[in-house]
């Protein structure tokens, strides 16, 4: 401010600002860009903590003195090694929620699944978690791991974050996750020692063994209560029967709460009496030291809940929602939701999320031991079935909210209590909490005989993995899916699947693979199949350089295809391939023509998305034939729509198109303004069209 009768000027910054600025006179515009604000509160994502933690004093001492490093100038990594059981997972819970003030910009989970049933953690999918998590929009995030990885690290520089990162196998899945930001921390759990990360990175390994004997009471005396002061001696017996390990001391002290009228030396006997029935299972394996502990609380449950808790065995994803659990086991979901909250009492069954269980997998272990023993190998494929059969139901709905006019194929009856999604917002979250689960059930459908439902899942929800760029998942999900409709015989199951797997290898710019499955799927007697699969065809065709009126007539036929069929949509992505086709020729006018019956199709049946892109094609044509005027209003509007469906990168290819109608315009400075824009998103992305951009900014000064 300046005080106009001593002519003195002061200067005053409330805040933290992240630019100032101080000049005397200024002429002409002064332009001033800094990093937005955090749109997203921190993330906390650290899951519930056990009821009763005892000892490991030495051990969180190590960790409060490890964190004392995050000041200085590396990130500390600590690694919590054990075997199976130990409670390496509850140590680094307890630990980092005492912690987490000390760490101000958040705290990061992701369990890597090493010994999980289902697909293992791979850093790639951590990492698009971990950028969603951050606040970091889907369509910034890059398809490889290297760019995935790099955008982590800028995005938490300068943060002082925890990084907790649960059952890894190798530090292959650790090494990306690893922030640069000092003041930031990492903690591992592993089954393994992890020697790579100690002599790489620096990490330093803290040991886990079963817990002394005194501490083993203490979780006891904790769970239970004062009957254990009444029996030290069989206080003392039941830890070791427990092999002092957290997992089993848990569920053992479970069982005597539902049994408030048991003496200690009762239950005792019952684990001595079951270690000898199970002598014949007690082999040298990760499950032997809890079998009897498990066997003694499992033979507590009543037949329905033990037909439940054996059922629940089977799911192969790491985590699963109650809908689900009801759907693998037969029972209602109010039913369902009641046995699993007596099973989580019961330390059989975790819940690390709202709405989601999870076994832990020596738990897992055990009962698909009893599933093989009470219910037969054959009960396991009927179970199995019916859980993707529900999977794919759900799924295809999440498809229809996300894009109505993609064709699905359920097949067969509807079964009960699906979710229901009443924005495509919530059928796209719904499919990243379960996305694992689907490449997971497809597998297992496989696996198991049920090649009519696992060549279904793929077929009928393979965009939603386009649209949030999981394309590696999506090839792997269209593998499984093409084997299985070989396996049952069915034609249109491998059109559909050779379709999917031609558009995921076209977006990852694989054009020889992507021909090859696109004239596979070109045999299908379904005209929506045989529609798409010719105009791909063409466009990979065209994208190849061959331009000739070969192309441009496969791309009729497919327009035919579709007319022919009452396709509106299909009709109005080949009339638009065409316009493109013309344009690209020289031909403005019949393009012209070609473009506005596209948009108007697209109009007509409300595909709002398809619709934008057809206006950039529209503006393109409009800026060719010397309409430029006309062009930037088309290209406003699809920049308006792809702001509404958060589409980052179709907005980036509008604004450079909006440019050069601002060019032609004689309007270099908002051509300037609109370039600039885009190209801030492509250098995010490493784009290769960045140094285009580049040069026709520099053209400007010319």
């Amino acid at each position: 401010m300046t005080d106009t009768e001593n002519r003195a000027t002061t200067n005053t910054a409330h805040g933290s600002p992240e630019a100032l600025l101080q000049t005397g006179a200024v002429h002409g515009d002064v332009h001033i860009t800094s990093k937005p604000a955090r749109a997203v509160a921190a993330p906390r994502q650290l899951p519930h903590l056990s009821r009763v933690f005892v000892d490991r004093e030495h051990h969180l001492r190590r960790l409060d003195a490890l964190t004392a490093q995050a000041s200085g100038r590396s990130v500390p990594v600590a690694i919590l090694a054990g075997p199976p059981g130990v409670g390496k997972t509850a140590l680094a819970v307890h630990w980092a929620h005492r912690s987490r003030v000390r760490f101000p910009d958040g705290d990061l989970y992701v369990s890597m699944h090493g010994h999980a049933p289902g697909p293992r953690g791979q850093a790639a999918q951590a990492l698009d978690s971990i950028l969603r998590a951050l606040g970091v929009r889907a369509d910034r995030i890059p398809l490889d791991m290297d760019g995935r990885s790099a955008l982590y690290r800028s995005e938490v520089h300068g943060q002082r974050l925890l990084v907790v990162i649960d059952d890894v196998l190798d530090p292959a899945q650790v090494r990306p996750l690893l922030p640069a930001s000092t003041g930031s921390m990492v903690v591992v759990t592993s089954r393994s020692t992890l020697p790579g990360l100690v002599a790489r990175e620096g990490a330093e390994r803290l040991l886990l063994g079963a817990l002394p004997l005194v501490e083993s009471v203490d979780l006891l005396r904790g769970a239970v209560g004062a009957r254990v002061d009444s029996e030290p001696e069989a206080a003392r017996s039941l830890v070791e029967h427990c092999a002092r390990l957290p997992l089993a001391l848990r569920v053992a002290a479970e069982r005597l709460v539902d049994r408030p009228d048991t003496a200690l030396i009762e239950l005792v006997d019952e684990l001595a009496a079951e270690e000898s029935r199970l002598d014949t299972l007690a082999e040298e394996d990760e499950l032997s030291d809890l079998r009897s502990v498990m066997s003694a609380s499992y033979q507590g449950l009543d037949a329905g809940t033990a037909r439940f808790f054996r059922s629940l065995g089977l799911h192969p994803g790491p985590e699963f929602s109650v809908a689900a659990a009801a759907a693998l086991t037969g029972v209602p979901g109010a039913e369902a939701r009641r046995l699993l909250d007596r099973l989580r009492r019961a330390n059989l069954v975790e819940r690390p999320h709202v709405d989601r269980y999870r076994l832990h997998d020596l738990v897992r272990l055990f009962v698909v031991e009893r599933v093989r023993a009470e219910d037969g190998l054959p009960a396991i494929p009927e179970s199995i079935g019916r859980l993707a059969r529900w999977y794919v139901h759900a799924a295809s709905r999440a498809q229809l909210a996300e894009h109505p006019h993609f064709p699905v194929v359920p097949g067969g009856e509807a079964p009960q209590e699906l979710p229901d999604f009443t924005s495509p917002e919530e059928a796209l979250s719904w499919f990243e909490a379960e996305r694992t689960n689907l490449i997971a059930v497809t597998t297992a459908a496989f696996d198991h005989g049920q090649y009519g439902v696992a060549w279904r899942l793929p077929a009928s929800v393979y965009p939603l993995f386009e649209v949030h760029r999981h394309w590696h998942a999506w090839v792997d999900l269209h593998r499984v899916g093409l084997r299985a409709a070989e396996k049952a015989g069915s034609p249109f199951g491998l059109a559909r699947n050779h379709l999917g797997m031609g558009d995921a290898l076209w977006l990852l710019e694989d054009l020889d693979e992507a021909e090859h499955h696109y004239r596979t799927a070109l045999a299908s007697g379904d005209s929506w199949v045989r529609g798409f699969a010719l105009r791909q065809l063409a466009l990979v065709a065209w994208q190849s350089g061959e331009r000739g009126p070969g192309t441009v007539e496969r791309m009729e036929r497919s327009r035919a295809i579709f007319r022919e069929a009452g396709e509106r949509r299909g009709e109005a992505m080949s009339l638009l391939g065409l316009a493109d086709f013309r344009a690209d020729l020289g031909s403005w006018e019949e393009a012209l023509s070609l473009c506005r019956a596209a948009v108007d199709a697209f109009e007509e049946i409300d595909a709002e998305w398809s619709e934008a892109w057809a206006r950039c094609s529209l503006g393109r044509i409009l800026t060719g034939t010397g309409r430029a005027a006309e062009a930037t209003l088309e290209y406003r509007s699809a920049i308006a729509a792809f702001d509404r469906y958060e589409d980052s990168d179709s907005r980036a290819v509008a604004l450079r198109g909006l440019g050069r109608s601002h060019v032609e315009l004689g309007e270099p400075e908002r051509a300037r303004e609109v370039w600039t824009a885009a190209l801030d998103y492509l250098r995010d992305h490493d784009d290769p069209r960045t140094p285009e951009v580049e040069e026709q900014l520099r053209a400007l000064d010319t």
